[in-house]
């Protein structure tokens, strides 16, 4: 038990230690985007118009550019409200840049939009929202899946932020499979 005591202090004391430098956590930070002169983990970031609440983007790690109005997201989720500041839909990504001059934001790598209230979903790889017309767009291959179960594909998509009037170019449509009659004897 006294040796466990005495190595325990002797670890301690070599980690107190002010001969050596301190190591720089950020250094392997700064790795992960080497252009970066700010890494900001754990961004949340509030939109506004005239008083009322337009967007919520949240993002696990945000990379800033010095003397560009975009910054880079990694693993992010926007939540898009309306002119009452309803919740529309929520965008998810793991990559993303989001423009804070103009608000518009580019959403990449499995891009999915849902609205939770209608139980829309939209799946894409890119997609685009313009702040000021509080549209998304894709000119991607894009599938939508409505609440019943129906799968919309297409080349491209354009629709309001909150996906409830949905623009489909070249669509398919998958209908769900019927039920099977019940094979009751009588």
């Amino acid at each position: 038990m006294r040796w466990t005591a005495l190595l325990a202090l002797t670890l301690a004391a070599v980690a107190c230690d002010d001969a050596g430098e301190p190591p720089l956590v950020a250094e392997d930070i700064m790795l992960i985007h080497e252009m970066s002169d700010q890494i900001v983990i754990g961004l949340e970031h509030y939109v506004s118009s005239q008083g009322i609440r337009r967007a919520h983007v949240l993002a696990d790690t945000a990379f800033f550019l010095e003397g560009q109005s975009g910054v880079e997201l990694r693993v992010l989720t926007v939540s898009f409200f309306d002119n009452t500041g309803a919740l529309t839909s929520i965008l998810t990504s793991r990559t993303g840049t989001y423009d804070w001059d103009t608000g518009d934001m580019t959403a990449t790598d499995s891009v999915v939009v849902v609205n939770p209230a209608e139980g829309r979903r939209i799946e894409t790889s890119v997609m685009h929202y313009d702040s000021l017309k509080g549209r998304i767009w894709s000119d991607q291959p894009t599938t939508m899946v409505e609440a019943d179960g129906t799968v919309v594909k297409g080349t491209a998509f354009d629709s309001d932020a909150g996906i409830t009037e949905v623009n489909m170019t070249s669509a398919t449509v998958q209908k769900p499979d019927a039920e099977q009659p019940s094979l009751r004897e009588p």
